[in-house]
């Protein structure tokens, strides 16, 4: 990668959900079933694309419950693309946009979940690593089922 194609960067708001999966595998994450992940890219609030002529090398996404709550998710960056800066375009227009649905007098609420040792990252941006406050430690779980019909959880 070179100077020239960082500069060559470009913001869009489609992604396939073949794309989608491809750039959750760049970065060893679990891969979603294209039915899950189309459910998924259907229902994003505000999805941002970081593109390299035809190829997407990053992303992220907004879901939101429509009244006061914002989770951002999927902040991805595919690791040749990474500490050129795209991270940071992806998350200045995801956080832009929302400021811009804030309507005078209204207060939300912006969420995510850091991957592992990237709390500063998002801290930069005025994120507070957890526990803070009142709020607890950001808890997760992955539950899947088998071909057998069995549940795990992960």
């Amino acid at each position: 990668m070179t100077e020239d194609t960082v500069s060559e960067i470009t913001y869009t708001n489609n992604i396939t959900v073949e794309e989608y999966n491809k750039l959750r595998k760049s970065v060893d994450w679990i891969l979603v079933t294209e039915k899950r992940a189309a459910i998924a890219l259907g229902n994003t609030f505000y999805l941002c694309v970081a593109m390299v002529g035809e190829e997407p090398v990053g992303m992220v996404r907004v879901v939101s419950d429509g009244g006061y709550t914002y989770f951002i998710t999927d902040v991805i960056v595919k690791p040749e693309y990474q500490g050129n800066h795209i991270g940071t375009e992806l998350i200045t227009r995801t956080l832009d946009y929302i400021q811009k649905d804030v309507m005078e007098g209204e207060t939300v609420m912006v969420s995510l979940m850091s991957a592992f040792e990237r709390e500063t990252f998002y801290q930069r941006f005025g994120f507070h690593k957890r526990p803070f406050g009142n709020h607890g430690s950001g808890m997760s779980v992955w539950v899947s089922r088998d071909g057998e019909g069995n549940v795990a959880k992960h």
